[in-house]
């Protein structure tokens, strides 16, 4: 291959078979519009459009690819070395349950390693104190390297605007991880992270923070670690 962080096409069978066979975590992102996704690839075919990825169709998908035509995806997903690949499709359709898309012509390979983020299932909270005051966060996604949720609940009167900003350090957070059927719920300590992005739905006045993971303790990290792997199982139980 000419280009060594690219896979070509012979490779294609190879990588998307271990994504069949491994049920890979993936996430889906129309490009040019408002909606990501995670989801994961079911099949592969070929018929007299050539060979084809078979994709389960999130939730809420077929609305919004109404307003597009043709479609335009962008994929991402951790391969078997773990490391970080993406590629986009153009056309394709929805058949049944399933996104019928083409082949892309080529799938990158990022050099890096990346933290795959898992949704987390209701109930998964983060709490902590800022000036003594008590915050809680409704966690929406996870990942070893961090946290995306949104503020519901805060020891502040009369509070206006962002209760954090950006670079502001939280120390000693607990990721509250609800009670399930073959777990029982934990609390697992984050000793220090930092803000990252924030969002503001203005529609509801609710914002959301993207936070990073500094300083976590071998410990707490392992339990971090089987809390994710706990979590795809969930997702992967849904499809």
């Amino acid at each position: 291959m000419s280009d060594p962080g690219n896979v070509r096409t012979k490779k294609f069978f190879e990588l998307f078979s271990y994504l069949v066979e491994k049920r890979v975590i993936i996430s889906m992102y129309v490009v040019g519009g408002d909606f990501e996704r995670l989801t994961c690839i079911t099949g592969i075919k070929e018929d007299v459009a050539g060979h084809q990825l078979l994709v389960d169709m999130p939730d809420g998908f077929e609305a919004v690819a109404k307003k597009f035509d043709p479609l335009h995806l962008r994929f991402n997903f951790n391969g078997p070395d773990q490391l970080e690949y993406i590629f986009t499709t153009r056309g394709g359709c929805i058949a049944g349950r399933e996104l019928a898309m083409p082949f892309p012509d080529v799938v990158e390979r990022i050099q890096r390693r990346k933290n795959f983020r898992m949704e987390t299932p209701v109930g998964t909270k983060m709490l902590f104190k800022i000036n003594n005051s008590p915050v809680v966060f409704a966690l929406i996604n996870i990942s070893l390297g961090g946290a995306f949720g949104a503020l519901i609940k805060h020891g502040f009167k009369d509070l206006k605007g962002s209760l954090l900003t950006v670079s502001q350090k939280i120390y000693n957070a607990g990721i509250v991880v609800p009670a399930a059927n073959e777990r029982a719920g934990e609390t697992i300590i984050i000793k220090r992270s930092e803000v990252r992005r924030i969002e503001h739905d203005r529609d509801r006045n609710l914002y959301r923070y993207a936070l990073e993971f500094i300083d976590i303790d071998p410990v707490e990290k392992r339990k971090l670690t089987q809390a994710i792997y706990h979590f795809q199982r969930i997702f992967l139980q849904r499809r």
